[in-house]
């Protein structure tokens, strides 16, 4: 079962990038089960897992954003100046700005070791200081 739910991302977290509650589970749930393995199931403690709750769905949220933008890499293959996202948008003289290809290609972490180091990051900025990523006793 996944730790935030899609209320949640829209209303708390204020994510837009995850189009609808369908897609949202989907990743959740992947999200969900990666936080399992980072904090050695410690979140089966209902205790604990209160205790840390807020944390642990921005986490989630997060980390959902992050598996749906590498899917998206690879169902639309890299983005091209097509289907970049707007960076801005002018109405006098019209004039639009796209992301940089480059950026944008580097923030998906095409690579599965950067992939894998990204996700570790969004855990450890979310979850760091809880103590539940500790691998001792």
């Amino acid at each position: 079962m996944a730790y935030a739910n899609f209320p949640y991302y829209q209303d708390f977290f204020k994510g837009n990038l995850i189009p609808n509650e369908a897609m949202f589970c989907v990743f959740a749930e992947r999200a969900s089960e990666w936080i399992d393995t980072v904090t050695f199931d410690r979140l089966q403690d209902k205790d604990l897992f209160n205790l840390h709750k807020i944390k642990i769905q921005k986490c989630t949220c997060a980390l959902a954003e992050k598996f749906f933008k590498r899917n998206l890499a690879f169902v639309n293959g890299i983005p091209n100046s097509e289907n970049l996202p707007k960076t801005s948008e002018s109405i006098g003289a019209y004039s639009v700005s796209f992301a940089n290809l480059y950026d944008y290609v580097q923030e998906l972490s095409l690579t599965d070791e950067d992939f894998q180091k990204s996700l570790k990051s969004t855990a450890l900025h979310y979850l760091g200081n809880t103590g539940l990523m500790f691998r001792g006793v």
